[in-house]
């Protein structure tokens, strides 16, 4: 079928010659052939065929609107008569899309029920529908207009991608992909799901001026004229040779036409169908706009709209939309009143978002602000936080007759829904708003809780010192006011603030009192985020107790479906893991973080965490991996970034390439502003390290002097013991703090062999290379080599350097031949491996080394004999673990 008819939505259970009462089917209907679709119909029978030997898939359907999606699926229903059971929901092009509500209807029409009252967690929503769809044959779920979906939908479906490979169910998603731009949320999912392995993806094309002429035969319309009217859009081609009269310039008139030849009364029918939205039910149409049935039929008649088992519907959203615009604007206004007076006043309809639409379009200020804080309130139950805050704004936009403490209350809510949704400046006004209501208008228990929000926004947007001032002000308030559950947010707002920019002791003595308050009001959020912020403060300080509160608070965040908690907990925990140089955790609590915060969007908290994985990368001596994880995880500026410009500083301080120290002053201007702290302390400490790296010890010791009063000095563990000991190798001396990491006092005691073992056994090449300066003539040559290997240039010339200032040898290193040749490579090979751990292919190779394809054959067969590797993937493992890589070698100092 050229025209799309919509596919009917929900459908209930019906019962096969098995008796499975359970099994979804589609209504019957006739459905005309389809034209140059042949191939993406075969795709979904495919799909569906290896549904029904257990392995699932998810296909998205793109194309631009009228191009045919819906026809192709309804093609597929025919085609697979009696072979699949099919369910459908549709997202709708409401102002403010209802949370999960094609989820809901998928749910609906498998007869679960209680599901979605489990609340906000998208997994178990996404596990209990795939369950829900769990047939003895293939099921075929729809979720139509993707487009128009809400981002909690997409988070659903993200998921489902993951999951449906197991399952024997086909998922089919349809979206106009030349709206993409207008949902950053679906661009982002169908970017992502690019390299799912059960993904694959049909776009529809245009018909050939071939196929238009088909449908245009039976007409005297020139095909060739149709064609580059309608740019080969079946919807446009259909309605432009039911125009008569020829052809119309745009859809509207073609629309128009159609529906320019009713009677006043179908015409009336079908403007009151064009407000409701893309289906109306018959009890609907009757109590807003009573018509007699012939006007029913002959607006049916028309085309304009089917009947759809019972709800008439448009044949096409584009239809709709241009009969809605074509209505005079009272009367839309007159005609929405009439149908918010008719769901309002059915006593059933608990559809806020559709009755805050309503109440909008027609006008009704008071209706909209009342229907659009119920609509909050439902948004916020299952965690839609973009939706809850629409909806507040709407309730505040057209609440003149709200009280003080009515949009106090507004405010608060907006400002949480805005900043968990990344919109830290409009989450400022709107709690700056509420702030300035509470002085004048309410008590110190309000105050103090505006001030909490206040605290959180002024936090994300990294204005710290601001934000800690709310914080303390928030608790000197509300200490005075018997609400104890914002005492304690008030308390646990100000650890988190301390734990990242201040001093991790005030955090250690503060967090025993916000624990207790947030225990004894019950309010768990703000226990876990203590814990958290505990867990970070000693992680900070060097404490090897942080790993066990960290995986305690993402336990208790997890198991209380807190997923600003559950997100904070993991951000953190690789953080702290990376300072520790536990670089097995980082891979592990990384991959576990990355999932989650790819299910929820989570875009500033992912480039936090590759931001502490290139840390851990830059520690064990992947620099290459380190500079593309730092470069990843700096694309847009936060809090974290400065300490990704380090890692870059540092890789190129240590190979002797310029413009390491540009970066590090980019890094510092970053930072200007906010009190000094941990990522100050990290600075300081890739700054002196620069400046030994190219040979100027006058920077260096400056450096050391500007620290040695910082009153942070003694709070931080790993950069204060850096800096100790790089003042300690130019005859300063800086006394680290106990907690400072064990190689460092190992190597500031004089125990050059222990901090040598104790770096290798943390993973460090690059810091194992150095503890062997004051070693033996023997291990200072096998430390110059390691560097080397590693590419660090100008470190082992200024280990050279540093010896010979000792009084001790100067180490030449071996030749630069034998630095390629740990796995017995000639220098080509050893190039030719390089480019082969990349995933290069023999042309790509070929190209970029200027070799004949079979001369690089030659070398990749040579390379796995010499490795004894028996492909090119055990090749590179052999050759990382005989330290033939340059950005993986690890081979230290003998001791």
């Amino acid at each position: 079928m050229i025209a799309a008819h919509p596919l009917p939505r929900g459908e209930l259970p019906a019962v096969d010659g098995s008796g499975d009462a359970d099994v979804l089917r589609l209504r019957s209907t006739a459905v005309e052939p389809l034209l140059e679709r042949e191939s993406e119909l075969q795709a979904l029978v495919e799909a569906v065929d290896a549904a029904g030997g257990g392995t699932g898939s998810f296909v998205l359907v793109a194309g631009e609107a009228g191009i045919g999606k819906t026809s192709l699926l309804r093609a597929l229903r025919t085609r697979l008569e009696g072979r699949a059971a099919f369910v459908v929901g549709a997202c709708e092009a409401l102002s403010v899309p209802v949370p999960l509500g094609p989820v809901r209807e998928l749910f609906a029409a498998t007869a679960a029920t209680g599901v979605m009252s489990e609340g906000v967690d998208r997994f178990a929503l996404a596990r209990s529908l795939l369950e829900a769809l769990r047939r003895t044959e293939p099921v075929v779920a729809v979720l139509e207009d993707a487009h128009w979906a809400d981002p909690a939908t997409l988070d659903v479906l993200r998921l489902l991608a993951r999951r449906v490979e197991r399952e024997g169910v086909v998922l089919v998603v349809t979206y106009r992909d030349d709206e993409l731009a207008a949902n950053s949320q679906l661009a982002l999912l169908v970017g992502d799901l690019a390299s799912t392995p059960a993904v694959q993806r049909l776009t529809l094309r245009p018909l050939s001026e071939s196929a238009v002429g088909s449908l245009a035969a039976s007409t005297a319309v020139d095909p060739r004229e149709l064609s580059q009217l309608t740019g080969g859009n079946p919807f446009l081609v259909v309605e432009a040779l039911a125009a008569r009269g020829g052809l119309p310039s745009t859809v509207r008139d073609a629309v128009l036409a159609r529906v320019g030849r009713l009677g006043v009364e179908a015409r009336g029918v079908v403007d009151v169908a064009a407000v409701v939205g893309q289906r109306v039910a018959p009890a609907l149409l009757a109590a807003v706009a009573p018509s007699t049935v012939e006007a029913v039929e002959d607006a049916l008649a028309c085309g304009v709209l089917i009947d759809d088992g019972g709800e008439l519907v448009f044949r096409h959203e584009l239809t709709r939309q241009a009969v809605e615009a074509s209505i005079a604007a009272p009367r839309r206004a007159a005609l929405h009143a009439r149908v918010l007076a008719a769901f309002a006043g059915d006593g059933e309809h608990e559809d806020h978002a559709r009755l805050a639409h309503h109440a909008e379009r027609a006008g009704l200020a008071a209706d909209a602000s009342r229907f659009g804080v119920l609509a909050a309130a439902d948004a916020e139950r299952v965690g839609a936080l973009r939706e809850a805050g629409l909806q507040l704004a709407r309730a505040l936009r057209f609440g003149a007759g709200l009280d003080a403490g009515e949009r106090f209350g507004l405010l608060v809510r907006l400002s949480r829904a805005l900043n968990f949704e990344g919109q830290m400046e409009e989450a400022l006004r709107a709690a700056a708003d509420a702030v300035a209501i509470a002085e004048r208008q309410l008590g110190a228990g309000a105050h103090g809780r505006a001030l909490n929000v206040l605290a959180a926004a002024l936090w994300s947007l990294d204005r710290v010192v601001e934000a800690r001032a709310a914080a303390e002000a928030a608790i000197v308030l509300l200490e005075r006011t018997a609400e104890p559950g914002e005492l304690a947010r008030a308390h646990c707002a100000r650890l988190r603030i301390e734990a990242v920019a201040f001093e991790p002791s005030a955090v250690t003595a503060a967090a025993p009192r916000a624990l207790e308050l947030a225990a004894a009001a019950g309010v768990d959020e703000a226990r876990i985020d203590a814990e958290i912020s505990l867990g970070l403060a000693y992680g900070h300080q060097g404490r090897p107790e942080a790993s066990a509160v960290l995986a305690r608070a993402r336990a208790d965040a997890r198991a209380a479906g807190l997923h600003v908690q559950t997100i904070r907990a993991l951000v953190n925990s690789v953080v702290v893991a990376a300072d520790a140089r536990e670089h097995a955790t980082v891979d592990a609590l990384a991959a576990d973080a990355l999932r989650v915060l790819d299910d929820y969007q989570a875009v500033i908290p992912r480039h936090a965490v590759l931001i502490a994985v290139a840390r851990s990368l830059l520690d064990r001596g992947r620099w290459d991996d380190a500079l593309e994880h730092a470069a990843r995880g700096r694309r847009q500026w936060f809090g974290e970034v400065p300490l990704a410009l380090a890692v870059e500083a540092l890789v190129r301080a240590r190979r002797g390439e310029p413009g390491a120290e540009a970066l590090l002053e980019q890094a510092v201007t970053g930072v200007a502003g906010v009190p000094e702290g941990w990522r100050h302390a990290m600075l300081h400490a890739a700054r002196v390290e620069v400046a030994w790296l190219r040979g100027d010890r006058h920077s260096l010791l400056a450096q050391v002097q500007a620290v040695r009063a910082a009153p942070w000095f003694a709070e931080f563990g790993r950069p204060s013991g850096e800096l100790a000991l790089w003042a300690a190798r130019c005859g300063d001396r800086l006394d680290p703090p106990a907690t400072a990491p064990e190689p460092v006092l190992l190597e500031l005691a004089g125990e050059w062999r222990g901090a040598v073992r104790a770096w290798r056994a943390l993973g460090t090449p690059y810091e194992a290379a150095l503890a062997a300066l004051p070693g033996a003539d023997r291990a200072a040559r096998a430390a110059v080599a390691a560097l080397r290997r590693l590419g660090a240039r100008a470190a082992a010339r200024e280990f050279a350097r540093a010896r010979s200032e000792r009084g001790s040898r100067a180490p030449r290193g071996p030749q630069h031949a034998t630095l390629a040749n740990a796995a017995g490579l000639t220098r080509r090979e050893q190039q030719v491996l390089e480019h082969v751990a990349r995933g290069e292919t023999n042309p790509e190779i070929a190209r970029a080394l200027h070799l004949s394809e079979r001369t690089v054959a030659h070398h990749v067969s040579a390379i796995l004999g010499k490795l004894g590797a028996g492909n090119r993937t055990a090749a590179v493992e052999a050759a990382h673990a005989a330290g033939a890589l340059p950005g993986d070698r690890h081979l230290g100092p003998p001791i």
